[in-house]
């Protein structure tokens, strides 16, 4: 679960340029393990039913929700079964046939008390909409609370996309708390629809037609290279909207993009035949910069880790974005078992989130036996590190002679 969430903040230099804006980010969700943002209420989903002792979920809702819990339930030993009714073939797809509760032949007054009855004889937690609800707006608290973190009296605006006014109550729960509590700015917060959408007209909220949005994602796909369908612009559509409009000021702006995710392509590399040895050390001398060490440990950590561990590299594009070097130590219980001897990002790619892709990926591949160091005066690492799972357990000192 510690793949969920933490998700990239990215400035959106190049956008600014094109708009003559300043200070506009993207939230990323789409870098979530099924590129949702339900992943997020998923998680609370599946940690609520561990908390109850339950080791079957019964669960209806939209593929990205299905897909999200399907993925948590196989990790977690939870068995997720899912009502199909006609018309529903979509669910054959993402569900294995097994795990659907098929209700073809159920009157639709009767559905309730058999999904109950289920429950009970499974020792199962069952999903309500209105449950649903409510870890969906576990999820989206979670986000503000993350924005938060980074800027938590520098926002301007917020642009988001949302149905049934759960992410705007929840960002403004969030929101309201940092300036009662903190005395922080009150960003103002603006929902999105399609133009003949259900939302009702308001102040906060802005109608988009499907030449905006189609404008809006070429846009994105031309000066950001991220990953998104056209449907799923919306909020960034009305951002472009307000700017047409000349409603938009001087500041930071945020745009929350459900399913987006950054055009990373992270590799691991697995023989020098890939890339010579001493190209990495530079990569890796490059990219530290001043916390590089010297040529000799550099390559020596990275001989190691090509033998015994892993080399990551990540990509966008033709842009060589970032590398980490992984060691395995081989010493099984007295510390972690591999250690994250260097992880450097282009200057070119910070602020996309790559440091945090190579981070997950790391945990990944070592599932999470992990240890590094990092310099004293290094705070952004540091707190990068800690966001990622990583608590401050002892300090390094080194003999000098």
């Amino acid at each position: 679960m510690n793949n969920i969430g933490k998700t990239p903040l990215i400035r959106a230099v190049n956008l600014e340029k094109a708009l003559g804006v300043e200070k506009i980010y993207l939230k990323l969700e789409g870098n979530n393990p099924t590129h949702s943002h339900y992943d997020r209420a998923a998680k609370a989903i599946v940690r609520t039913a561990e908390a109850m002792d339950k080791n079957v979920i019964i669960i209806d809702g939209e593929k990205r929700l299905l897909r999200s819990i399907k993925l948590l339930g196989q990790k977690h030993n939870i068995k997720v079964l899912v009502p199909i009714q006609k018309r529903e073939n979509w669910k054959n797809k993402i569900i294995d046939k097994e795990n659907l509760i098929d209700l073809s032949g159920v009157k639709k007054k009767d559905v309730l008390e058999l999904l109950k009855n289920l429950e009970k004889r499974n020792n199962a937690f069952l999903i309500s909409e209105e449950d649903k609800l409510r870890f969906l707006d576990i999820a989206y608290e979670n986000i503000a609370e993350e924005i938060l973190d980074r800027y938590p009296d520098d926002i301007d605006s917020l642009h988001l996309e949302d149905d049934h006014e759960i992410a705007y109550n929840a960002f403004l729960k969030i929101f309201l708390k940092n300036n009662l509590e903190n005395n922080m700015k009150l960003p103002e917060i603006y929902r999105s629809s399609p133009e003949k959408g259900a939302l009702n007209s308001g102040d906060n909220i802005i109608k988009i037609s499907k030449s905006l949005l189609e404008e809006a994602h070429m846009l994105l796909q031309k000066h950001e290279h991220i990953k998104l369908k056209t449907k799923d612009v919306y909020p960034f559509a009305a951002f472009l909207l307000r700017i047409k409009a000349n409603q938009i000021k001087d500041g930071r702006h945020i745009i929350l993009l459900n399913t987006a995710r950054s055009k990373v392509d992270i590799r691991q590399i697995t023989d020098f035949s890939e890339i010579e040895k001493h190209d990495l050390v530079k990569y890796v001398e490059n990219y530290l910069d001043r916390y590089s060490d010297s040529k000799a440990e550099t390559l020596e950590a990275i001989e190691l880790a090509m033998k015994d561990g892993y080399i990551l590299m990540a990509k966008r594009g033709d842009l060589i974005a970032g590398v980490s070097v992984i060691v395995n130590l081989n010493i099984e219980r007295f510390i972690p078992k591999y250690h994250l001897a260097y992880i450097g990002i282009n200057p070119l790619a910070k602020g996309r989130g790559i440091g945090s892709e190579l981070i997950k990926e790391a945990i990944n591949l070592t599932n999470g036996n992990l240890s590094l160091h990092v310099d004293l005066d290094n705070k952004n690492a540091k707190k990068l590190y800690k966001k990622m799972g990583f608590e401050h357990v002892y300090d390094r000192m080194i003999y000098q002679k």
